[in-house]
């Protein structure tokens, strides 16, 4: 933990930053991406506690104040490597037309959500948080803010859509979302966060289907005869 992770990435290279003035924009916002980049290795790597400003800073060849203007401080730098990992690697769930059978739709769904929420990077950042938690409880409120805001609203959105298509019957769709999300990441997460070895493909396939099998069973919407309709 003690020791500096190597970055890797070949565009992230020291700039010269000894100009006089404001930087030209284009400059700027490479700067801003090669501090990301650096900080994301360094996190990923050591965890945030370990973690310096100085570390990140040296990276790249610049200094801690060139860090301090664009980021307020460690936490909201870290802030903005959790929305890079997430924005880097969350799915498009909104390819995932309504012309398919509700069983077909949320299947797709469910999968492109376990391939995203065991993505090696994904993992180690969820690590990191857990590992730092009794710290700096508020790492796990923004990292769940993230998630809120990205993954689980989308899937409240297709939720609701299969209601209004009157192909699911659900009275709250926000505890349907946390539940059918518990259901298709909870395990496969906790194993993955613990080092086990991730699912394979199939296995995340039978795995999805079997979640999706069983929200389904319980959130179907009833037929003409009162009975939960098997297809839309």
């Amino acid at each position: 933990m003690g020791r500096t992770a190597v970055i890797r990435n070949s565009s992230l290279v020291p700039l010269a930053l000894k100009r006089a003035g404001r930087p030209p924009r284009e400059i700027a916002a490479q700067l801003s991406e090669q501090i990301l980049g650096a900080a994301e290795a360094l996190f990923l790597e050591q965890g945030y506690g370990a973690t310096t400003i100085e570390q990140i800073a040296g990276q790249i060849g610049a200094t801690k104040r060139t860090i301090y203007v664009r980021f307020t401080d460690k936490a909201g730098l870290f802030h903005a490597v959790v929305k890079r990992v997430f924005d880097a690697r969350r799915p498009d769930l909104k390819t995932i037309g309504t012309d398919r059978s509700v069983d077909e739709r949320l299947n797709d769904m469910a999968l492109r959500v376990l391939s995203y929420a065991l993505d090696p990077d994904v993992v180690r950042l969820f690590r990191v948080v857990t590992a730092e938690a009794y710290r700096f409880p508020e790492l796990n409120r923004m990292i769940e803010g993230q998630a809120a805001r990205g993954v689980a609203w989308a899937v409240a959105q297709m939720l609701e859509e299969e209601v209004r298509l009157g192909r699911l019957a659900l009275d709250d769709t926000a505890l349907a979302t946390r539940l059918l999300l518990s259901l298709v990441t909870g395990a496969p997460t906790k194993e993955a966060g613990r080092g086990m070895k991730p699912l394979t493909l199939a296995g995340r396939q039978r795995w999805v289907k079997g979640a999706v099998a069983l929200f389904l069973d319980g959130a179907r919407a009833a037929g003409p005869s009162g009975d939960r309709a098997n297809e839309a």
